[in-house]
């Protein structure tokens, strides 16, 4: 199949970046170069490939000999010892590589003189180290791989400055695949089920989080379900039987109390769940303003902690609050401090949920509803979760009561009927907007929630886990209710969704494990709940078969692929994600190469890139998208070997321009092409810009 590819455009790259930049040479390295020019004191200008350089040679030489030359020192000067006796012009490759591996006293093992070859045709840079290791790693190829694929990533070792060793080669041999992600996750979780030898529990959080892996919408999902059962809770017409059995599993997932019942399972709402939280908050605030620094320092870790339990929050906010609290208990000083209070000021202020005021509302006097009432219509007003008609019945409400003659009884009531009024409408829109979030970052399940005094915190793992528990149970009311879910949610798929389950799937994975576990503002517990940490301890037990072992590896091994073949090559940055993703039921596999560079201020130059996309879809089969950015004008070539496909894209290009140009992209055109037409040039364009914009580019599959 003729399209771009992965490794083309990376060796591309690659090539060209060497190309570009002088020659780094280490001590003990072999090359080939031909002498240039002589000098005085036994200096010669040598060439090296595309580059020449001056270099000290330990024997007199004669120009236009080529030779290979040993590094024997680089400082203060390049010293070059000859390995080899003059090259005829007329040699062949095999005469040079026999002639090189005598000199260095190297085997002429088929493997030897594979890699050797290989190297010296490519110009590469090695050491008898490096030969060595290379051979071992060639003669211990999996069947599935072939030399030549194995050659390109011997390559990608020495241009990325790894060392040549079995675990890495695994990794961006693994990493370099667009393809498979899926199956050795399926095959992971198959020997996981099947071995004896691993420690119950370690099992059992392998293949939970391996199953978080494969439900992405899991989330999602579990807040439509728990939207259909709060339905069916409050109808009056709903059976006994029903609703306790919606109860129990509400229980067993920790959404519920366990003293709850049919009657009073909304009678909670939030009257305790943040008084802690909220009152740590406070006294932070107040011991800040009065400058008792020893109280603040002695606050903070307390502070850190309780955030997680402060349901009115969101994952944002929290987030922000601990960076804060984390860079003052490093350096604990007035200046920091004072971030501090201006974070939670910051926070308290933009706090207008209805959940917060439904609590106010719960715990408020007469004499607070001439304030408080303004505040629940300017939350309700403001909500854009909710539609129109939903806001007006709600305001309606509001309006009817009587503040002049309002009574704790009153208040009482107002607050049950508002309560109910606003689980019916946050559950309408959770299954009419599954994937929305309002202005704070909250969604309508989490508002859910939040008025139910669910758990002991918002915790989304709560709804994954209402969905694993419903998907686990034989009760013909929740195999009914899964079943109407999938078909809402399959309705509601668009560019969020997918966005949804890309960040979830790659935060299951825990790709980002190492990085966050310098960030000292990160969850520990919650990143040792990630795939890659489980893994890592999972090959660290010595129980564990080596069978399941050697997947875990190839797991691993794919994950720290992508770390590696992501990153810096001079001014160009590449970033690569292989994600694999099931919905409902159906897999496909994504593969996401982006190429583009940096500005001088360090952030993403949006003018400029190039996306690849390689996708495993059930109807379309293998198909590659290819965009190219070049001042803000986007051309798409797709590549696909299915017919008319010309014809269903036209009606869809006016969405896609429309979409471009939402971010101020133009769209030049959208090509359709078979895998045998010769593809549009690799070449990434790198003009320079100073126009300073930092805006991304809107991915959408």
């Amino acid at each position: 199949m003729n399209y771009p590819s992965l490794s083309s455009v990376q060796l591309q790259q690659s090539s060209g970046a060497m190309n570009q930049q002088p020659l780094a040479l280490k001590q003990g390295q072999v090359i080939h170069g031909t002498i240039k020019q002589l000098f005085p004191d036994q200096m010669a200008e040598i060439q090296i490939g595309g580059q020449r350089l001056m270099a000290k040679m330990e024997a007199p030489l004669q120009t236009g000999n080529s030779h290979y030359f040993q590094v024997s020192g680089v400082e203060p000067d390049l010293q070059l010892k000859v390995v080899s006796g003059p090259m005829a012009p007329s040699a062949s490759m095999s005469q040079q590589v026999t002639q090189l591996l005598d000199s260095m006293q190297l085997p002429q093992t088929n493997e030897m003189k594979q890699v050797a070859t290989y190297f010296l045709k490519n110009n590469l840079p090695l050491s008898k180290e490096q030969l060595q290791q290379a051979e071992q790693i060639m003669k211990s190829l999996p069947e599935n791989v072939t030399s030549k694929e194995a050659l390109n990533v011997l390559q990608k070792l020495i241009e990325l400055k790894l060392p040549i060793q079995q675990n890495t080669f695994q990794a961006v041999l693994q990493g370099s695949m667009k393809q498979g992600f899926t199956d050795t996750l399926g095959s992971l979780q198959q020997l996981l089920q099947q071995d004896s030898s691993i420690p119950q529990a370690m099992r059992e959080q392998l293949l939970n989080q391996l199953q978080m892996v494969k439900s992405p919408l899991a989330v999602e999902t579990g807040g439509v379900l728990f939207a259909k059962m709060l339905d069916i809770l409050s109808a009056s017409a709903s059976s006994p039987a029903d609703k306790l059995t919606i109860l129990q599993l509400l229980k067993d997932v920790g959404i519920m109390p366990k003293n709850a019942n049919i009657f009073n399972w909304n009678t909670g709402m939030l009257q305790t769940t943040n008084t802690n939280a909220n009152n740590l908050l406070q006294q932070l605030t107040s011991q800040i303003q009065v400058g008792n620094s020893k109280e603040v320092a002695s606050l903070l870790p307390q502070v850190k902690e309780s955030l997680q339990q402060n349901l009115l929050l969101s994952d944002a906010q929290k987030i922000t609050l601990q960076q804060a609290i984390s860079k003052a208990i490093a350096q604990p000083n007035a200046q920091n401090f004072q971030g501090i209070e201006k974070a939670i000021q910051m926070q308290q202020q933009s706090i207008n949920s209805p959940a917060k005021l439904l609590n106010s509302l719960q715990l408020a006097s007469p004499k607070d509803m001439s304030t408080l009432l303004p505040q629940l219509k300017s939350a309700i007003q403001g909500q854009s979760l909710l539609s129109a008609s939903q806001k007006e019945g709600l305001l309606q409400t509001l309006e009817k009561f009587n503040v002049a003659n309002s009574t704790p009884q009153s208040i009482q009531a107002l607050a049950k009927d508002l309560q109910g009024q606003l689980l019916k409408v946050f559950s309408e829109s959770t299954q009419l907007q599954p994937f929305q979030s309002d202005s704070q970052g909250v969604s309508a399940k989490q508002q859910m929630m939040l008025m139910l005094n669910a758990g002991q915190s918002a915790n989304e793992q709560l709804f994954s886990k209402l969905t694993q528990l419903a998907m686990n149970s034989n009760s013909p009311v929740f195999q009914q209710m899964l079943e109407q879910t999938e078909q809402q949610l399959a309705q509601h798929l668009d560019s969020k969704a997918f966005e949804t389950a890309i960040k979830q799937t790659l935060g299951n994975l825990g790709l980002s494990y190492e990085a966050k576990l310098l960030d000292k503002s990160s969850d520990i517990q919650q990143i040792a709940q990630q795939l890659k940490p489980q893994l890592l301890g999972l090959l660290q037990d010595d129980s564990v078969s080596s069978t399941t072992k050697s997947v875990a590896e190839q797991v691993v091994a794919r994950m720290n692929g992508m770390q590696y073949l992501s990153g810096e090559n001079g001014p160009q940055h590449q970033l690569i994600m292989q994600v694999p993703l099931e919905f409902f039921g159906k897999k496909t596999e994504a593969t996401l190469q982006w190429n583009g560079r940096m500005k001088k201020n360090g952030k993403i130059d949006s003018d400029y890139a190039r996306i690849l996309f390689y996708l495993q879809l059930n109807s379309l089969k293998e198909t590659v998208i290819d965009m190219q950015v070049q001042s803000r004008v986007v051309t798409v070539t797709l590549y696909n070997e299915t017919a008319g496909l010309t014809a269903l894209a036209e009606p869809l290009k006016a969405a896609l321009k429309h979409g471009l140009s939402q971010h101020d992209y133009q769209l030049s055109g959208l090509f359709i092409k078979n895998y045998s037409k010769q593809p549009v040039s690799l070449k990434t364009n790198t003009q320079t810009t100073t126009v300073e914009q930092n805006k991304g580019v809107d991915l959408r599959i």
